[in-house]
């Protein structure tokens, strides 16, 4: 005789879902999982804000060399650490129409740079850099912005070149 096996058939088993438990452990490995990568997040962004001030900087130093040689006029950028901004000059007056500015001040702030900080700043002993109206830069020195990365400019060239700490 033969042998028959009788098996259930998947029509009678029952799906019950998760257990409240089950529930817990995965929610506790999604949060753990969503810490870790928001704090990472954050990290990126702060190093995507600190490079484009750098950009906003650099690409300033470079346009007020271009202005004073085109214009042969002095131009001059002064650094404000307390309030992330600095302001340019031209011929010792409030340059206004200096692009990217506001009425010639350029904020770190306004371009949402908010966690950009300009820790230190060091031309010679003073805040400012000048280009003489063949643009020569007078000083040499360093702008430190969170304490992370530095803009180096060379003295006569306006050379600059960028440090990461």
């Amino acid at each position: 005789m033969r042998n028959i096996k009788h098996t259930k058939s998947l029509s009678n088993w029952k799906a019950e879902g998760f257990s409240l438990i089950e529930l817990i452990i995965i929610m506790t490995i999604l949060g753990i999982m969503i810490a870790a990568s928001t704090t990472r997040i954050k990290d990126i962004t702060l190093n995507a804000r600190i490079s484009a001030a750098i950009n906003q900087i650099t690409t300033d130093i470079d346009q007020a060399k271009t202005i004073s040689m085109g214009m042969r006029k002095q131009i001059r950028i002064v650094f404000d650490q307390n309030n992330e901004t600095y302001t340019i000059y031209e011929n010792g007056n409030l340059y206004n129409d200096f692009p990217g500015s506001n009425n010639g001040v350029v904020s770190l702030i306004d371009n949402n740079n908010s966690d950009v900080d300009i820790t230190s700043v060091n031309f010679n002993g003073s805040n400012a850099i000048t280009f003489t109206k063949w643009g020569n830069c007078l000083q040499s020195g360093t702008v430190i912005l969170n304490n992370t990365r530095q803009i180096h400019i060379k003295n006569l060239t306006g050379h600059w070149e960028i440090i990461n700490s």
